[in-house]
């Protein structure tokens, strides 16, 4: 199912839309959608929750930035294992799925104007 970019206006392009995995209680067969402005959609991909998603990470993004600024002294000025150790911490929090924590990586990587390998930046 594709998703159509035009029902999240101020989300960029790239950030991540991702349903939510859900299960409804009972032994009649159900389905969860979340319904907003007369449509419905899968659990985390209504605008609003895509919204919420988009201003929470972008607002990680900035935290992220200034917290591999200060540790980068602690792995020695080796950017890509900085960046690592960040990503790693960040997917343990469960803040966000592993796909938005990713997508923030990548803007801290591009903000910082760091070089480092696809590796870095891959969710284990």
């Amino acid at each position: 199912m594709s998703i159509d970019r035009a029902n999240y206006p101020g989300v960029p392009e790239d950030f991540p839309v991702t349903a939510v995995p859900s299960a409804i209680a009972g032994a009649q067969p159900k389905m969860n959608l979340v319904e907003e402005g007369g449509k419905f959609y899968a659990p985390g991909t209504s605008p609003g929750e895509v919204m919420a998603a988009f201003q929470m990470c972008d607002d990680l993004v900035s935290q992220m930035v200034a917290y591999c600024q200060r540790k980068l002294a602690t792995y020695e000025g080796n950017q890509e294992a900085t960046v690592k150790a960040a990503l790693k911490g960040l997917l343990a929090k469960r803040w966000c799925t592993d796909a938005q924590c990713v997508w923030i990586m990548r803007r801290v990587v591009d903000e910082l104007q760091w070089t480092v390998g696809d590796g870095a930046l891959a969710a284990e």
